[in-house]
């Protein structure tokens, strides 16, 4: 799903469980666009002020994306080659 809400994932059998959380949209796969990072501490975002303040960068950009038509990584491209 491109633009879309999905989680991305290093391994499938992670033996620790790591706190740090990197926030990004996918543009096709393996193609992420890094929007920020925070500490997990509770088993949701919208429980703290720090991730909800992540989620919501997120959805700025995935806005901002969509509205410059930039839904996968060749027309990121072709906006990077427009500034």
């Amino acid at each position: 799903m491109i633009l879309g809400r999905e989680k991305a994932r290093l391994k499938k059998n992670i033996h620790h469980v790591s706190w740090l959380r990197i926030y990004a949209l996918k543009l096709s796969s393996g193609i992420y666009i890094i929007t920020g990072g925070a500490i997990k501490l509770t088993a949701t975002m919208q429980e703290r002020e720090h991730t909800l303040n992540e989620l919501a960068k997120m959805e700025k950009v995935r806005q901002f994306l969509l509205d410059e038509h930039i839904i996968d990584d060749e027309s990121f491209i072709e906006y990077l080659k427009e500034l």
